[in-house]
């Protein structure tokens, strides 16, 4: 099935090449290069690969522990790097907790993690702040994060990190609160999981566009 639909979409991406090349314009050849190649939104850092990793996400609250969003956040960061970052092995999410069930619950070092659950690699996300309510009769999900990579091969350095920055969703508008709130949270937490992990793999620019209509269609 999958070399069919490959050869189908070579031919189309000829096909549409060769008509291409017979037109004038200096726009000509990106326009082939996007529908051979697509639009790919390259990486801001790709060391992931082949690397045992471990997601931990801390709330400036210290709000750790099951159902916290933090906790959720993680979790869904760990699941889109693993279906999209090649040979990845990721620390299972209760290595962590186990990790911190048996450490003072205010520590917040994460080459300290690390260490203790023997990986290679630590994707260190700070939640700074989280909601999902825009006054009392509006639902519109805000966070600010940053992340850190943490190499603990070379002794915990930092080797990637981002500034942090305000994700909202839906970027325009808002949903009412007479829909289900808890539907709202665990799509909200699915696209600013989304857009976090989007750091560390190449990915389709369209993906970005469509997370609005994605995720609040199946709400």
């Amino acid at each position: 099935m999958r070399p069919t639909c490959f050869r189908l979409r070579l031919l189309v991406s000829l096909a549409v090449a060769a008509a291409l090349l017979a037109a004038p314009g200096c726009g000509t050849l990106p326009t082939i290069a996007y529908w051979v190649y697509g639009n790919k939104v390259k990486a801001k850092f790709n060391g992931l690969e082949k690397k045992r990793v471990a997601v931990v996400c801390l709330d400036a609250n210290s709000l750790k522990g099951p159902g916290s969003e933090a906790d959720n956040i993680a979790k869904a960061v760990s699941r889109s790097l693993g279906f999209n970052v090649t040979d990845i092995q990721l620390v299972r999410h209760s290595e962590v907790a186990d990790w911190f069930d048996n450490h003072d619950q205010d520590v917040a070092d994460y080459a300290d993690i690390g260490r203790g659950v023997k990986a290679d690699m630590v994707v260190g996300i700070d939640l700074e702040s989280f909601s999902i309510h825009e006054g009392q009769t509006l639902l519109k999900g805000r966070a600010s994060v940053a992340t850190r990579v943490y190499d603990m091969q070379r002794g915990g350095e930092v080797v990637y990190e981002s500034a942090l920055r305000e994700i909202t969703w839906p970027e325009s508008g808002a949903r009412h609160v007479t829909e289900s709130e808890a539907n709202f949270r665990v799509a909200f937490i699915q696209t600013l999981a989304m857009k976090i992990s989007h750091e560390f793999y190449d990915y389709e620019a369209e993906e970005d566009y469509g997370l609005d209509a994605a995720f609040l269609g199946n709400n």
